[in-house]
């Protein structure tokens, strides 16, 4: 038979009542037996204690068997379910006597035969790491249990292994008192997990009925866990998190982490809660389920609200195509404002994948929602266009940009038709703050150095001229990415050979022998003076030459 979270909790709080309240052992475990069994609704219940000594367990209290044979058993730790269950894992039969994935003893087997037991469900008595016993149910009938049983038992388990443990301590006064509070603290935590859970799945309900996005998902939960909660994604990137908006003088006291599912997947819910570890668990496996559904409704609306900006930046950068509708520059200009040149900035992730740009998306969006300023994807980039200064532009973006893993370029374009080149421009900074390893950046011709002079005009061609002019014999020779990769390497490390070589991963002699062919294309003057400067910036070239897509729009 089935349970709900509120008959669990009320069951929990009669138990910990009796633990509170009854001074007779027997009366005490007597007490739990019997609830167990309501609450679980089996035909049997009943607690075994281990003797470690002997490595058995033996059963201590019944409720529900007709035979003194089956009250009196004692049998091996990890044999039959019973031997399992006080091993310290939770174990179960729909069938015990015809199932071979147990291990039998005939004389056990009799007594079973003969109290008519079929199915068994048993969980470990554990406190503080030290398995006491089980608690154990079991049917007159074959029959797999269902999860509420099995997440019954387990909850009832936590509390009488408290009563257990306070059992086995009566001879202690003073060890019965601490046992006591530990009891009525495990209690308190038990029944207050049990309405928390409760609580937050009504509370996560509602949240997604009224729509709300997986951020504000996030903040109603601290306010029933009092704890933080966080989702990442599969790289581990926190895609939303939330703090308990109360100050609370008191540290977590358990972490917990589950699996996001369905579209929402690869990621994790990590919650930090003053909680046991298994109730922390519980709480994690819920947020998650719901922190899944949150995650893909805010994609789906993500998608939807920005189609209209993505549109907008497709219109902008095919702005000199004859074929572009008339009425592209209309929604332009209302989005941006009529007047005044634009800045127009190109952000790459560092990871060239979906989850990569969304990252970086969410981290820019903020910005769409001042007016004159649209965010979109564009060929896998994230574009900004705004009718901000460069200054006023990098200010905003760069704080939102500073710990992404991305590489920005900004460019200005004084009139729309303009617009295609800037962005090209701007696209040639990003990749060569790529190419030069400087992330977390938005950077203009000035920062891209003499590389970014080279693009100042958004001509490729200039490049390309002045590269051929200084790489040509290289790159027409066998081998040439090898000789120019050497050559940078070289020039980059100030004429070490020794660094060039740990840079590109070879032998010392092996840089040598290539700088003398190198040497015998370009002539020796190529390491020194004027020409070397001309040699190192047409490498450079050379290398953002592979990174530097032109707009194909």
């Amino acid at each position: 038979m089935g349970t709900t979270v509120r008959d669990l909790a009320v069951t929990l709080t009669e138990i910990a009542r009796d633990i509170a309240t009854l001074g007779s052992p027997d009366l005490l475990l007597a007490s739990i037996v019997r609830r167990v069994r309501q609450q679980v609704g089996t035909d049997i219940a009943y607690i075994s204690l281990n003797d470690a000594d002997l490595g058995e367990t033996y059963i201590r209290t019944t409720d529900g068997v007709r035979t003194d044979a089956y009250a009196a058993i004692r049998m091996p730790l990890g044999t039959g379910v019973l031997g399992l269950a006080a091993g310290g894992v939770i174990a179960e039969t729909p069938d015990y006597l015809p199932d071979e994935g147990k291990t039998h003893l005939p004389d056990i087997d009799r007594v079973v035969q003969v109290e008519g037991v079929r199915a068994i469900l048993g969980a470990p008595l554990r406190v503080s790491g030290k398995v006491l016993g089980a608690l154990m149910t079991a049917n007159r009938r074959p029959g797999t249990f269902t999860v509420d049983q099995r997440e019954s038992l387990e909850r009832l388990a936590s509390l009488a292994a408290a009563a257990v443990e306070l059992v086995a301590a009566k001879h202690s006064e003073r060890e019965a008192h601490e046992l006591a509070q530990r009891a009525a603290t495990e209690r308190d935590q038990l029944v207050q997990a049990e309405n928390a859970r409760e609580q937050l799945d009504l509370l996560l309900s509602s949240e997604l009925v009224e729509q709300r996005g997986l951020e504000d998902l996030l903040q109603a939960a601290t306010t029933i866990i009092s704890g933080g909660v966080e989702v990442r994604d599969g790289h581990g990137y926190i895609l939303a998190a939330a703090t308990p908006t109360t100050d609370d003088p008191h540290t977590p006291q358990a972490s917990a982490s589950a699996p996001l599912i369905g579209p929402a997947r690869p990621g994790t819910v990590v919650i930090h809660v003053q909680a046991s570890q298994l109730e922390a668990q519980k709480l994690a496996d819920l947020l998650a389920r719901y922190a899944s559904i949150a995650l893909v409704h805010d994609r789906s609306l993500d998608d939807v609200r920005h189609f209209h900006e993505n549109e907008l930046v497709g219109a902008l950068l095919a702005s000199n195509d004859p074929e572009r509708p008339a009425s592209s520059s209309a929604m332009i200009h209302r989005a941006l404002g009529s007047t005044g040149a634009m800045c127009i900035a190109v952000l790459l992730p560092a990871q060239a994948d979906e989850p990569g740009r969304r990252r970086l998306v969410r981290h820019v969006r903020s910005l769409a929602r001042r007016s004159h300023t649209i965010v979109a994807a564009h060929l896998g980039r994230i574009v900004v266009v705004s009718r901000d200064t460069e200054d006023e532009l990098r200010e905003r973006l760069t704080p939102l940009i500073a710990d992404a893993s991305c590489f920005g370029g900004v460019a200005v374009a004084a009139t729309l038709a303009l617009a295609p080149a800037a962005y090209d421009q701007a696209a040639g900074i990003a990749a060569s703050m790529r190419a030069l390893g400087r992330p977390g950046s938005l950077a203009g011709t000035a920062e891209a150095g003499i590389a970014g002079l080279m693009l100042r005009t958004g001509d490729p061609e200039t490049a390309k001229r002045f590269v051929a002019a200084h790489l040509s014999p290289l790159n027409d020779s066998p081998r040439g990415d090898a000789l120019l990769q050497t050559a940078l390497a070289y020039l980059d490390a100030h004429g070490a050979i020794n660094e060039a070589a740990r840079t590109l991963h070879l032998h010392p002699n092996t840089i040598r022998q290539r700088l003398e062919r190198i040497d015998s294309e370009l002539g020796p003057s190529w390491r020194e003076g004027a020409h070397r400067l001309d040699v190192h910036v047409a490498l450079r070239l050379w290398q953002l030459s592979r990174d530097i897509p032109t707009n194909t729009t």
